[in-house]
């Protein structure tokens, strides 16, 4: 296992996927985002996804260049196109654009397909917490993932749950399946030909269209309060916890991971001082 400073890995990735063809700002956006999932502790959805990802651009099966489409919007809903790109870029418009509608419907929702892996849906959600939002998205195929969050007090980690369907049930699964593919317009496992197409749906609620944002985040701090006498952790603290072990003393990446890398156009020559 190697330890690399966080800015040094985000670096490493970003090199990498320039070289395999992905223009600056989208390279940017996928490293960070896989970098991040790395800092949280959600490590399966951390840099050991790279070199699967760049096997599928060298299968066709990502265009590195691809620019996610907008497309299909309808009052407080619309759907992006992925266009056959990485799943990041596409999951990041979303997010972008369904804020911009919450903002303005109270409620709204964007669906995303023709798509590769999205990454971790705790991500985009949070993004969505830390903007005074609660979030929800969900995604058909796979584990049929499901993330929430919503803001507490400021300086506190928003609450974030992450977690896939199996763990809650065969129900909960066959529903997230339907709308994360179905809705998205993605398909759903066994009744589509795209094996590489990845659906999500990310609903925003504007809690100032509800109530008074500090009225809310007051009464989140004192449920957080509550829950803290309990046994169970409070959504979102671990990950929070872990984020500051990791930046203070860097991101393990497994030594297959770190080897692969550094084999490819654009990876790293070293393995990289301790943080």
């Amino acid at each position: 296992m190697t330890l690399v400073h966080a800015n040094d890995l985000t670096a490493i990735a970003t090199k990498v996927l320039l070289a395999a063809g992905t223009p600056r700002a989208g390279a940017e956006v996928v490293a960070a985002s896989l970098v991040e999932s790395d800092l949280v502790g959600h490590d399966s959805h951390g840099v050991r996804r790279l070199p699967s990802y760049l096997e599928m651009v060298r299968a066709g099966r990502i265009d590195p260049a691809a620019r996610p489409q907008l497309g299909g919007v309808r009052a407080a809903a619309a759907v992006v196109d992925g266009r056959s790109g990485f799943g990041q870029l596409a999951a990041r418009t979303a997010v972008d654009h369904v804020r911009r509608l919450a903002r303005q419907y109270g409620v709204a929702s964007v669906a995303i397909n023709n798509c590769e892996h999205v990454g971790r849906l705790g991500e985009y959600v949070q993004l969505l917490a830390n903007d005074e939002t609660v979030g929800l998205a969900l995604g058909g195929r796979g584990t049929n993932p499901l993330a929430l969050a919503a803001p507490r007090a400021p300086g506190r980690p928003a609450l974030v749950v992450d977690f896939a369907a199996p763990e809650a049930g065969h129900g909960l699964g066959v529903l997230i399946e339907l709308i994360g593919g179905l809705l998205s317009g993605a398909g759903v496992s066994g009744l589509t030909t795209r094996e590489d197409s990845n659906g999500t749906v990310i609903v925003a609620m504007e809690i100032a269209a509800f109530r008074p944002v500090a009225e809310f985040r007051q009464r989140a701090e004192e449920f957080c309060a509550l829950l803290s006498a309990g046994a169970g952790p409070i959504p979102g603290e671990i990950e929070s916890a872990t984020r500051m072990t990791r930046v203070r003393e860097g991101v393990p990446v497994p030594d297959d991971i770190w080897a692969d890398l550094a084999s490819r156009p654009g990876g790293p020559a070293h393995r990289p001082a301790r943080p």
